[in-house]
């Protein structure tokens, strides 16, 4: 049986991100979300949950409020199912009171996919549902945080992208397909607000890896980002969110940054458009 997981945040970009992590890394879970905690309190009223990943400043009702709520339910104590607490407070009053409410552990913004997924196992681990948290989880799918685990020590290939594909070029119909291609695309990217050059040297139809000069700007993890590819003479502005930065050199000032980013968009015609886009690299 499938562990069942309630996501709840008044940010639906944060929600999104949560979503897209958790089912990349736990392909069998069953994920509902709550705009704040009293939309969360009818979820929880109308259906029981394994776990709760819970903001903690949100209107109506906020994270401790639906927390405190939840210990008070004979269902939802807190040897029953493991409640995260995602909250850029760290005070101590502030952890004190939800210790009391009995939070489970914390999760401190900003976080990477890395974060969120081992704070994820080591709470289901506490509540012993280890098991149902990675049930019947698929093989083939894709490495946890995909691009966002990428080695620090990926570096800036030479020379312009080739966007040609040769007639002549052979093709074996029983190799694999590829998920990832390497490839070498100038482009440009905005983070917020502000544009900067960049060069994409890994794509896929969900995620892209590019490096930037880590003296033009030093993106922040989970932050939004506009990429700009370019396919049959047509620039798609493509919104991205910062999966992982790090340094393509193992020392400080490093000269450029490896940057991973998650495909936001849900959008049809983005989506044809990436995939065209993809299958000509």
């Amino acid at each position: 049986m499938s562990i069942k997981i309630l996501v709840v945040d008044d940010a639906s970009f944060t929600r999104d991100l949560i979503r897209r992590t958790l089912r990349k890394e736990f392909p069998a879970a069953i994920l509902e979300e709550a705009v704040n905690g009293r939309k969360a309190q009818q979820l929880l009223s109308k259906s029981q949950f394994d776990m709760v990943l819970c903001d903690w400043e949100m209107p109506e009702m906020t994270g401790v409020e639906l927390l405190q709520w939840c210990r008070e339910q004979p269902e939802y104590k807190k040897e029953d199912i493991p409640f995260v607490m995602i909250t850029s407070r760290g005070d101590k009053s502030h952890v004190v009171e939800a210790v009391k409410s009995g939070v489970t552990d914390y999760l401190g913004k900003p976080f990477s996919s890395e974060q969120l997924v081992n704070k994820v196992m080591s709470a289901a681990k506490k509540n012993n549902m280890q098991s149902k948290l990675t049930s019947q989880k698929s093989r083939s799918a894709a490495p946890a945080g995909g691009v966002a685990s990428a080695s620090l020590d990926v570096l800036m290939g030479a020379g312009k992208a080739s966007r040609k594909v040769e007639a002549t070029k052979f093709i074996n119909p029983d190799a694999p397909v590829p998920t990832v291609k390497d490839v070498k695309i100038p482009t440009l990217v905005r983070f917020e607000g502000k544009q900067f050059r960049c060069m994409v040297i890994q794509f896929s139809k969900q995620d892209a890896t590019m490096l930037i000069k880590s003296d033009d700007v030093i993106p922040q993890v989970l932050g939004q980002s506009v990429l700009d590819l370019e396919f049959g003479g047509q620039v798609n502005r493509l919104n991205y969110y910062v999966q992982s930065v790090a340094t393509t050199e193992k020392k400080h000032d490093s000269t450029f940054l490896t940057v991973g980013l998650g495909l936001i968009d849900q959008d049809a015609e983005k989506e044809v458009f990436i995939s065209k886009l993809f299958d000509s690299l």
